[in-house]
């Protein structure tokens, strides 16, 4: 048994040796399942939203965070050094909003952002924000060049309660606040007086002390005519008799201009209204031709008609420029109505590439419509050499074979800079035309089309192809908070493409029932395009957001 017993006693001790050491590592295994490092804050992407009340800050969430609530502190501050913190946030989200109740309107501010200490975690370290703002809401409605005059200006505002007062500044003067009557609440309007001609302002809009909007202006020169003429005067007479720099007054009335051209030749003049009014003032016209070094015009107020006195579309083109050589100055339309024409808005492609220079195409406030089924597209513009066209808070319903051309390929001298805003285009492209709304071919050329409503292309019975917009290489090309819908081409019909070079952000594709027919655009109460513009304001032509 002694025997026995000496054998047993070192097997013994190698089992407890060997149970303690088994031990030993269940307790180190047990010590790395429960050792947690310093979590590493690691957002890929800090990123900001703008508002107009508030700033959306978001980050990817931190490192080890999903075994026990992670919460995070924001601190604000307008510099990256954060000496002087505006405002501090702790939030249990990946995200955190800062409302206009913590901080500025229109102030750039930075935010540095950490996981705090939990369990055996200790604080992350800070990371800092791109840079970001609460921009301010913008209540007013755009403004109506027809309603900035000399000496008065209205101003319009969107649904809001808790408005009270407007407080107006000259540039360079002195602020006047102006308390809000209840008439003028309700009217969501105020018509200023008194005001300086050709001086800019800016107006702000408050509810209580809180900014709701701000807008800025100019008032105009004060109307001043070379001379008028009264209805039934001879205006192709008086166009031709004119002298470069004149201001043709038209008293209300009508004016036959349906047989022969209203020809400026190495001229530019004005044909303007006396009462601003369009809907009093007509003429009846066959084309306005510019021909020659010198020659433009500028229109405002007046409702030009193609048809003659017999009731037939007369009118092949309304503004026809000549095939002769020449620098001319400028086109302006505004104000105005211009409708039954059977080709171009405007045509400028009758010379060779180059031969014909302008300075800048301006169409303001003015609806454009009847256009017929032709072989021009409204605007075409191709071989000139353009600055700038500016086509702006106006109407085109049933418009030509396609919106813009500037599709010759050619070298202009100074690159073209095409800006559309606030435009409602309904009911246009015909003959198998492809790149409706803007073609360029291989030009290269800045276009932005912008806070603009599109619909129904093509015309009833035509057939277009299947692109919206071509430029040349190296061209830039924006199209921004837009709607468009039934903009269709092709074969099948399958809605229109845009190129991948087109920056295109905020768009919609609201569908609001217009037809070819249809010649109200108003849009719906309470629709999202009326606060679908860039700053928050409505799209399309602002005549119909009011």
């Amino acid at each position: 048994m002694k025997s026995i017993a000496k054998m047993k006693a070192p097997k013994t001790l190698m089992v407890l040796a060997l149970c303690s050491s088994m031990l030993g590592a269940c307790k180190e295994d047990e010590q790395d399942l429960l050792f947690e490092p310093a979590r590493a804050f690691t957002p890929v992407n800090v990123m900001t939203t703008n508002g107009e009340t508030e700033a959306k800050l978001s980050w990817n969430p931190s490192l080890f965070s999903n075994r026990e609530e992670t919460t995070y502190t924001v601190e604000v501050s307008t510099t990256q050094d954060f000496q002087s913190i505006a405002t501090t946030v702790v939030v249990d989200t990946a995200y955190a909003v800062i409302t206009d109740d913590k901080i500025s309107i229109k102030q750039d501010y930075y935010a540095r952002i950490r996981a705090n200490a939990a369990g055996n975690s200790a604080a992350s370290n800070w990371v800092v924000s791109p840079v970001f703002r609460i921009t301010g809401e913008q209540i007013f409605l755009p403004l109506v060049s027809t309603e900035i005059k000399d000496k008065t200006a209205i101003l319009r505002w969107r649904p809001t309660n808790g408005v009270t007062r407007i407080v107006l500044t000259p540039a360079g003067g002195t602020a006047t606040e102006i308390v809000l009557t209840p008439e003028q609440l309700t009217a969501r309007a105020i018509t200023l007086s008194n005001l300086t001609a050709t001086t800019s302002y800016t107006a702000e809009i408050f509810a209580g002390t809180v900014s709701k909007g701000i807008t800025t202006f100019t008032t105009k020169e004060p109307s001043i005519f070379t001379y008028t003429l009264t209805a039934g005067s001879d205006l192709v007479a008086a166009a031709a008799s004119a002298v470069s720099g004149d201001v043709i007054g038209l008293e209300p009335g009508i004016y036959d201009a349906s047989v022969a051209s209203i020809l400026i030749a190495n001229k530019h003049i004005t044909l303007r209204s006396t009462s601003g009014n369009s809907n009093d003032t007509k003429v009846l016209f066959k084309e306005i031709t510019l021909k020659g070094t010198g020659a433009g015009v500028r229109v405002n107020g007046i409702e030009f008609d193609g048809r003659n006195t017999a009731g037939e579309v007369n009118a092949g083109y309304f503004i026809n420029i000549d095939a002769e050589p020449g620098t001319l100055s400028s086109i302006t339309v505004e104000n105005s109505s211009i409708h039954d024409f059977k080709s171009a808005f405007i045509r400028g492609n009758r010379a060779a590439n180059n031969a014909i220079k302008i300075d800048f195409i301006k169409v303001d406030n003015t609806i454009v419509s009847k256009n017929g089924v032709d072989n021009y597209q409204s605007f075409m513009l191709d071989k000139m050499d353009i600055n700038r066209v500016d086509i702006t808070n106006s109407t085109f319903n049933e418009a030509g074979r396609g919106f813009i051309s500037y599709a010759t390929n050619f070298t202009p001298v100074a690159r073209p800079i095409f800006f559309i805003d606030r435009v409602t285009l309904n009911n246009f492209g015909s003959g198998d035309r492809d790149n409706v709304i803007f073609d360029a071919n291989a030009n290269v050329v800045d276009f932005i089309m912008q806070n603009s409503i599109m619909a129904n292309s093509p015309k009833p019975g035509q057939v277009v192809k299947g692109s919206a917009i071509r430029a040349g290489a190296g061209s830039s090309v924006e199209f921004k908070n837009n709607n468009y819908f039934n903009l269709l081409g092709g074969a099948p019909l399958a809605p229109l493409t845009f190129p991948s070079y087109v920056a295109m952000s905020n768009n919609k594709n609201v569908d609001l029932g217009w037809t070819a027919t249809t010649t109200d655009f108003t849009l719906p109460a309470g629709s999202e395009l009326r606060t679908a513009g860039l700053g928050g304001t409505a799209i399309g032509d602002p005549r119909w957001a009011r």
